[in-house]
């Protein structure tokens, strides 16, 4: 039997994410953060007798802070707390016991933080598991037939990513590498751009296996993350693909990628399979696993 699955998070409604029996509510969407709107939200769809509706509840510690989902202990089903972001903020696996001391839940998932699932197990009573990429989808696109031979940077380098700021600029004073760096306003558009280039250069915060570790798969283009293979915590397999690169210095970085753009066609051959995929009902499973 499936298990229908209430999805709460903060963005806008997500056609990727969905699959057969997942409903997505949240604020804007027109849920507020309380346990009437989520009750009201499955009697919209018949669902207000269902003893055995899950609970998907997506937020980070500075939701947890600002705009907390309340209530949950009435809940009539499985609770599961997904938990991204654990690397932004002050004690943000404390913000995260406290709330769950608040508003129990049966499970935990950590979305972007597969390597700190050890450290949050010995904090919280519960199941704590990391699944990547869990729920999330991305857009696929083929790559195109002659890549740039470019090294492609896409994402923010504001206040809160001091860490990636630095590395753009140092490359970009050495001028050592063809390189681009840019923004985008939606993962469609980020696609697109990583299709266009011959490889992607990823620049992970504090223990963070980001979205774009997956985008990029699930463009067709292999990556360079600039970080620990470590951050994959137990899911060794990510980080051991052959169009997945790790360089953790600045002369590490330039040396392999100036070996990579010397054999352009070695480059484009190598082989980039789409990202895991979790059908829901496997991953709720797993998560409630014992």
């Amino acid at each position: 039997m499936q298990i229908p699955v209430l999805l709460f998070h903060y963005g806008a409604f997500q056609p990727l994410w969905q699959q057969p029996g997942l409903i997505q509510a949240g604020p804007a969407m027109g849920t507020d953060s309380s346990l009437e709107a989520l009750l009201a939200a499955l009697q919209q769809r018949g669902l207000a007798r269902h003893r055995h509706v899950v609970l998907l509840h997506y937020t980070d510690p500075f939701l947890l802070r600002s705009a907390p989902l309340r209530g949950l202990r009435q809940w009539p089903g499985p609770r599961l707390l997904a938990c991204g972001d654990l690397h932004h903020g002050n004690n943000p696996i404390e913000v995260l016991a406290a709330y769950l001391e608040a508003e129990p839940h049966d499970a935990v998932l950590l979305t972007f933080n597969p390597a700190l699932v050890t450290e949050v197990r010995k904090r919280l009573r519960l199941p704590v598991r990391s699944l990547p990429p869990t729920f999330f989808r991305y857009p696929s696109t083929l790559p195109v037939e002659r890549p740039l031979l470019q090294l492609l940077h896409v994402g923010s380098l504001g206040l809160h990513h001091p860490r990636r700021r630095e590395l753009v600029a140092g490359m970009q004073a050495r001028g050592r590498l063809p390189f681009r760096h840019t923004i985008t306003s939606s993962p469609e558009e980020a696609a697109a751009l990583y299709a266009q280039h011959a490889l992607v250069l990823n620049v992970p915060l504090n223990h963070d296996l980001n979205h774009r570790f997956f985008e990029v798969m699930a463009a067709g283009v292999p990556q360079l993350v600039f970080g620990d293979p470590g951050l994959v915590g137990e899911h060794r397999a990510l980080a051991e693909r052959p169009d997945v690169f790790w360089a953790s210095s600045l002369d590490e970085l330039e040396k392999l990628v100036m070996e990579l753009f010397a054999e352009p066609e070695w480059l484009q051959a190598i082989p980039v399979e789409p990202p895991p995929h979790w059908e829901l009902q496997d991953l709720l499973k797993a998560a409630f696993a014992p």
